[in-house]
């Protein structure tokens, strides 16, 4: 047997094994995170503010809100461990609230491709520091050298019947770089919640950097925070909707690529 059979088959299996990985994000009953922590802020929008970050044909819901959240995902389907952060923006789906990303980061280089290239978030390569001890949660989020978010506070009470964090119809942009045109898709991922709690003496800071510019878009008064603890399923695959202007694109590459 030659030396590089063993390699070669090896290899081989580590293939295969991404493949059954990636085959299984398009099963919709599949539980592709377990107990994903969702640390999260409803804050107000100025929608004037705001407008300009949303793709043409997206509306914001009125009123205007926007989740600010980091988060924490200690088990999914292809095996990584990470953080995020990132912007749900509330927009008007049909008679439905549904979200919009205009920015996210993690520590994660697997899902920063697999959400970029499936699924059409934003994503990019940052900092995120989250600690949960007892009752006590402080998260924070930098990217090149400057801090972005900062957020804490206390847990307290369980939330009975909580508004959904991701399991919302999405409407993200995707193919904003290379030969094909960019594109609206539409997918609802499936949540199911395990435990969600209200966080109390709760207190949220926005930063802002040239290709972060967070402190630019709007976001008002906080109205609850909470953390969310969720099961996730892929639910309905990605649908392209319809193309995009490449106007959007270079308007708002800085905080979608850069």
């Amino acid at each position: 047997m030659s030396d590089w059979e063993p390699t070669t088959r090896t290899q081989g299996r580590g293939l295969v094994s991404d493949l059954r990985r990636l085959l299984a994000l398009g099963n919709p009953r599949r539980t592709l995170y377990r107990d994903a922590h969702y640390f999260t802020a409803t804050v107000e929008v100025d929608p004037e503010r705001m407008r300009p970050w949303l793709p043409f044909g997206v509306r914001l819901a009125e009123p205007a809100r926007a989740d600010v959240f980091t988060a924490f995902f200690p088990d999914c389907t292809y095996g990584s461990v990470y953080h995020e952060a990132g912007v749900f923006v509330h927009i008007q789906v049909g008679r439905r609230t549904g979200i919009h990303c205009p920015w996210m980061i993690l520590d994660d280089d697997v899902a920063l491709i697999l959400g970029r290239e499936l699924l059409g978030y934003p994503k990019k390569l940052g900092e995120i520091d989250w600690h949960l001890d007892g009752d006590t949660i402080r998260a924070g989020a930098r990217r090149r050298g400057s801090t972005l978010i900062t957020m804490g506070g206390t847990l307290g009470a369980r939330i009975d019947d909580p508004p959904p964090i991701l399991g919302r119809p999405h409407r993200n942009a995707m193919g904003l770089l290379g030969a094909a045109l960019p594109r609206m898709v539409g997918f609802t991922p499936g949540e199911h919640p395990l435990e969600v709690r209200e966080v109390t003496g709760f207190e949220l800071t926005i930063g802002g950097s040239e290709r972060d510019p967070l402190d630019q878009m709007g976001f008002g008064p906080v109205l609850q925070a909470r953390l969310h603890r969720v099961d996730l399923t892929a639910g309905r695959p990605p649908i392209p909707l319809r193309p995009l202007s490449p106007l959007f694109t270079a308007s708002r590459l800085r905080p979608r690529v850069l």
